[in-house]
């Protein structure tokens, strides 16, 4: 084990949620399945006002978890100093991998998840009744099993370092022949790939861009095509940007032709980390829309979902687009 100051700062944010997330997942799943029988006036009023501090408490949990992720990064990079033969992220991530990958997905997918739910919250208070209460209480449910179990691998995997382990380089991972980042795109778009990795970059991300801008005076809460069809460019654009990253941009941005480890690319040039997070918040923007549309859906929130939708995908325009004018002027003035 590590013990840093950024590790503290993890364990203790991994044990106060996992605690806090058991009777937040127990309670919301109660109020779920109360909510909507016969209920005598004070029965409703105790779970209303049992429903009040729980929500309260939820928030709270909510956004001091969406923290974890970046931290997760931060953490890893503090350790790097200490583990024999690691350069970046990468090396340190080769201790442990197996647990590295749980943790690497089940990260994105708390942080989606929440987000998904704080925007539900939030519209269902808006209106006057209520309508979404019963479904946000079981979306809370799910969301506090998934917390729950990004805590226990937090716990177990920053517990489990073993520093007398020496790792290998990322150089021979990521800059092999046959690393897969390369060899999917030779086989779809043969040896000459790298020449057309950033021209499908830029085309895919604009067209994106362009899609979100054009949906504007046609979002509804009925528009759930225009949604959806949002989520499947949004998930295109994520696979091809993906690849673009690790063969075409990090070796640009580091100015090392060679080197294609987007790890490396957020230790050497410390802003890429705002273009990776513009990106997400761009693609998640457009996958929360999609959720708060399906999941939000109610005669009294039409009106108001479609402000939702609409300033969703105003923010996936300039989160997607800053990222890419980013990583333009880096490619200018490289």
């Amino acid at each position: 084990m590590i013990l840093n100051a950024y590790t503290i700062v993890m364990l203790f944010i991994a044990i106060l949620t996992g605690i806090l997330a058991v009777p937040l997942g127990f309670f919301s799943f109660s109020i779920y399945k109360k909510w909507g029988s016969q209920l005598y006036d004070e029965e409703k009023n105790a779970i209303v006002n049992r429903a009040y501090l729980l929500l309260l408490m939820a928030v709270v949990i909510l956004f001091i978890k969406l923290l974890s992720w970046p931290f997760f990064y931060a953490t890893l990079q503090s350790y790097v100093p200490s583990i024999h033969g690691a350069m970046c992220i990468f090396g340190v991530t080769r201790i442990q991998p197996n647990m590295t990958t749980i943790a690497q997905i089940l990260k994105p997918l708390v942080f989606f998840s929440i987000g998904a739910w704080l925007l539900l919250n939030r519209l269902d208070r808006k209106t006057e009744t209520a309508p979404l209460f019963k479904r946000k209480f079981l979306f809370l449910f799910i969301v506090s099993i998934m917390i729950i179990l990004d805590s226990i691998t937090d716990l177990i995997y920053f517990t489990g370092f073993n520093i007398k382990i020496f790792v290998s380089c990322c150089t021979t991972f990521f800059d092999m022949p046959e690393r897969t980042t390369a060899m999917l795109p030779v086989s779809i778009l043969g040896e000459g790939y790298d020449r057309y990795m950033l021209p499908f970059y830029y085309a895919s991300n604009v067209l994106l861009i362009v899609y979100l801008a054009a949906s504007y005076p046609y979002l509804s809460a009925r528009s759930l095509r225009l949604t959806a069809t949002g989520v499947v460019l949004a998930l295109l654009n994520t696979g091809i940007t993906v690849f673009a990253m690790f063969e075409s941009i990090a070796p640009n941005i580091m100015n090392l032709p060679l080197h294609h480890c987007i790890y490396c690319m957020w230790q050497y040039s410390p802003d890429s980390v705002f273009i990776t997070a513009f990106f997400i918040l761009g693609m998640f923007s457009c996958g929360w829309a999609f959720v708060l549309q399906t999941s939000g859906r109610h005669k009294e929130t039409d009106i108001l979902l479609k402000g939702y939708l609409i300033n969703l995908y105003l923010f996936a325009c300039l989160t997607t687009a800053a990222s890419l004018l980013m990583v333009s002027i880096h490619l200018l003035f490289k």
